[in-house]
């Protein structure tokens, strides 16, 4: 089964009838031909932003973590020159 220029092996759990795989290839464009633009644009629109959720939410991740770090570098330093400054 070929699906957009790659070879896709078939394994005895992902069986699928190629009469519905090819309609289902039928409907999207189906689909795409009867919306007007201003729907297929919302609908562009809505795909894009629950893609960039998803970055946001690692980006929101990834930033907690730095700070969390940040704070212990922080504290580790203030540590350390308390230490040097103790006679």
């Amino acid at each position: 089964m070929r699906k957009k220029g790659y070879v896709v092996k078939q394994t005895e759990m992902s069986r699928k009838n190629p009469a519905a795989v090819a309609l289902g290839r039928k409907g999207g464009e189906a689909r795409a031909k009867k919306l007007t633009a201003a729907e297929r644009s919302e609908s562009a629109r809505r795909a894009v932003e629950a893609r960039w959720a998803k970055t946001r939410e690692l980006v929101d991740e990834i930033t907690e973590r730095s700070k969390e770090l940040e704070k212990r570098a922080l504290a580790r330093l203030r540590k350390m020159k308390k230490e040097r400054t103790r006679p």
